[in-house]
């Protein structure tokens, strides 16, 4: 069953890339951004994480923690981030058990649907953006998703992406941070 606001968000304890641990209920008393991407190589995902990375300094500001969880393996999750400083925690997990504890679907009629979605303009902007080349790494049809976490740890925001680029927009994850506890449906989850 998919994850639902007003319920706890749901635990685990990780290493990022750098070898720190992140557990989400250590995170109380801050917000949180958790984001569900495909691999490290794929152009949407390229996109998004950029486009996130723009509001960096925003981002610190409002104290959010951004945990970007990714189908890649630490290696290339590394080589993105090579001479970078990003401020994202990314979090490998190759394995799909943080997929599979907050429900992120793989859709091949979903993966289709995107074509009629702007997949291949957004695609190409995104593959013009990459530094380097990756391999795909995971499955092809991760749709994602994004959860927005309150300082208790509750789930404010569950969206679930329905296509490829599918994302929560932006200015609902600034709502969240300017509104302090929001309530439901004031963004569109």
């Amino acid at each position: 069953m998919r994850i639902r606001e007003n319920q706890s968000a749901p635990d685990f304890q990780v290493k990022d890339i750098l070898g720190n641990s992140i557990c989400i209920s250590a995170l109380k008393g801050k917000k949180i951004l958790l984001t569900f991407y495909r691999h490290v190589g794929c152009p949407f995902t390229n996109l998004r994480f950029l486009e996130l990375q723009e509001l960096d300094s925003y981002f610190r500001e409002m104290g959010l923690i951004v945990l970007a969880v990714y189908e890649s393996s630490t290696e290339n999750l590394q080589r993105y981030n090579r001479d970078e400083s990003f401020y994202a925690r990314m979090v490998p997990n190759p394995t799909y058990d943080l997929y599979s504890l907050y429900e992120i679907e793989q859709s091949s009629l979903k993966l289709l649907y995107s074509m009629y979605k702007g997949a291949f303009a957004k695609g190409a902007e995104g593959r013009r953006k990459f530094k380097d080349t990756f391999d795909p790494e995971g499955r092809s049809d991760t749709m994602g998703g994004d959860f927005l976490i309150d300082e208790d740890g509750y789930i404010r925001c569950a969206y679930y992406n329905q296509y490829l680029g599918d994302h929560l927009p932006v200015k609902d994850i600034m709502q969240f941070l300017e509104n302090g506890k929001m309530e439901i449906n004031k963004v569109i989850c």
